[in-house]
């Protein structure tokens, strides 16, 4: 809540560098701090110290990403966008970009990088894991795994849509086998069984059928 502005003096025995402060106080603004003072450091523990270094390695890679995202947007062609490159940023090479612009797409659908290993979050974005990755994003948040426990989630979870996918093709082909089964049955009654038969016999004989194997 705002503080209104005193404009009387406060009684009592307040020393008169105080009632100066308080009457000023709304208009105090703190010094602002450098968060690159290497000053600053020293008073840091080494949990803090490490604490904000994988802070600052978060932020740099997204926010480089999301550079790289808005400049890529920007190109009608990769080309184009491959020779801006080049001769902006001779560090880079296409894979490195690549991973850059993944992670800063996946990072900005309102998903926190916050207590993610700067490499899970690679892997995470990476193009071959999109069917998966929204899943195992809402299984590690905020739990601040290591990077091999989230590789082998990550693995864990390829192996089941890869068990998956193998289940949904042998259905599909145990499906397709029976579709050519009962075609060539349908042909055969057409052409043999039901020869010379009218089509008002054949359907009464269809319905008969149908009735006898719902009840059996």
């Amino acid at each position: 809540m705002a503080i209104g502005k005193i404009s009387r003096t406060i009684a009592g025995e307040i020393p008169e560098t105080t009632q100066e402060f308080i009457a000023n106080s709304e208009n105090y603004i703190p010094p602002s701090v450098n968060p690159f003072d290497s000053g600053l450091l020293k008073d840091l523990t080494l949990d803090e110290l490490a604490s904000r270094y994988h802070d600052i390695d978060h932020q740099s890679q997204l926010f480089k990403g999301q550079i790289l995202l808005e400049a890529r947007n920007r190109f009608q062609s990769n080309i184009d966008f491959g020779k801006w490159l080049s001769v902006n940023f001779t560090e880079l090479n296409s894979s490195n970009t690549g991973k850059l612009i993944n992670l800063a797409k996946f990072f900005n659908e309102g998903r926190s990088l916050d207590g993610i290993p700067v490499s899970a979050g690679y892997l995470l974005a990476a193009p071959g894991n999109k069917d998966i990755a929204p899943k195992i994003y809402d299984d590690i948040k905020e739990k601040d795994l290591k990077l091999e426990e989230i590789k082998e989630i990550i693995n864990g979870y390829k192996s089941n849509l890869s068990k998956t996918v193998k289940t949904k093709k042998k259905k599909n082909k145990n499906n397709s086998k029976l579709d050519v089964d009962v075609l060539a049955f349908v042909s055969n009654l057409l052409e043999k069984t039901f020869i010379g038969k009218s089509d008002a016999f054949i359907t009464a004989v269809l319905e008969e059928a149908l009735r006898i194997l719902k009840i059996r």
